[in-house]
């Protein structure tokens, strides 16, 4: 019997589940509808936005003579209050900008390094060149951003990129002395200058694509800086005799290369100059005859007609 009591009672279902909670809450939600709030509840959590740096802004190659440099960091806060911005330099920090702070500007001292706080605030540092200031410069280096949100979160993003300085040569090396061509045996001298830079051009000469030894090459005088002013050039000479095997092809490839030492990403320039194998015995056949020299064929007429006269008068004689 009471297992018929059971059978017989209150049969519980996910209506009448369903009603119970309708009781409790005041709320007639299906249990699909609470998946579904569910749902949308954990969606929301998850893709909340988040601080991100966009944008990094720092030139690969700074000119050392501008007045100032702006390093530029664009970033989203996601809907959150900026706590603080802090600029590195190999990892050293060098400005920190804290709006909610009594001083929200803060540089840092940094050997070689000089901020204009009047141009540097919560998006951008200005560095100032060395034509702002007396003594030493640094600005190349590794430089990042770092930027953090406010409590609770505390969310932070980090970028960073490096930098170096120079100043490009607007034209390729000047290369001169070389002739259109040379015998075996013959001195080649050439004389290459690199266009201004900074730092000072590295000139190499490469003769049929391989590197010449640096002990047929010297430096010469008339290159460094000029006027006093940052950026310099450098000459190189070549003095070498030439073989048979340089004028593999009946001709030879000097070229001279320039580069800047320490300056990613930067393509060396080149000139290039070809001479030829020059022939001897075919220059000397192509010479007409020199001066005051009598060819053997005009001799010829006058033997022959001296010989006739001798022996007409001989038969004269004989009778």
């Amino acid at each position: 019997m009471k297992y018929s009591r059971v059978q017989t009672g209150k049969k519980w279902s996910a209506a009448s589940l369903g009603d119970e909670s309708c009781s409790r809450c005041g709320k007639c939600l299906t249990k699909m509808q609470l998946i579904l709030l569910s749902a949308l509840f954990y969606s929301s959590l998850t893709t909340e936005a988040k601080l991100e740096i966009r944008k990094l802004d720092v030139p690969s190659i700074a000119d050392p003579r501008m007045e100032r440099i702006l390093l530029k960091c664009e970033y989203d806060l996601g809907g959150k209050e900026l706590y603080s911005v802090t600029w590195y330099k190999d990892g050293q920090e060098i400005f920190r900008y804290m709006p909610e702070s009594t001083i929200p500007k803060r540089p840092q001292n940094i050997s070689g390094l000089y901020i204009d706080l009047s141009q540097s605030d919560r998006n951008k540092v200005s560095l100032l060149g060395s034509n702002t200031r007396k003594g030493k410069v640094d600005l190349a280096g590794s430089y990042g951003c770092e930027v953090s949100s406010e409590a609770p979160s505390f969310d932070t993003d980090y970028r960073e990129t490096n930098m170096s300085v120079a100043v490009l040569p607007r034209s390729a090396p000047v290369l001169e002395g070389v002739r259109p061509s040379y015998e075996v045996g013959e001195i080649l001298q050439a004389e290459c200058t690199s266009g201004l830079s900074y730092p000072p051009a590295v000139l190499t000469f490469i003769l049929n694509g391989k590197e010449v030894n640096r002990a047929l090459t010297k430096n010469l005088r008339g290159g460094g800086n000029i006027d006093g002013r940052l950026v310099s050039t450098t000459r190189l000479g070549l003095t070498m005799r030439l073989e048979r095997f340089h004028f593999s092809s009946g001709s030879l490839t000097l070229i001279c290369q320039s580069t800047l030492p320490g300056i990613a990403n930067y393509q060396p320039l080149q000139t290039i100059e070809i001479a030829t194998l020059a022939a001897s015995n075919q220059r000397l056949a192509q010479e007409p005859p020199k001066s005051g020299t009598r060819s053997n064929v005009g001799l010829y007429p006058i033997l022959t007609c001296w010989t006739m006269t001798v022996i007409h008068a001989l038969r004269y004689n004989s009778f």
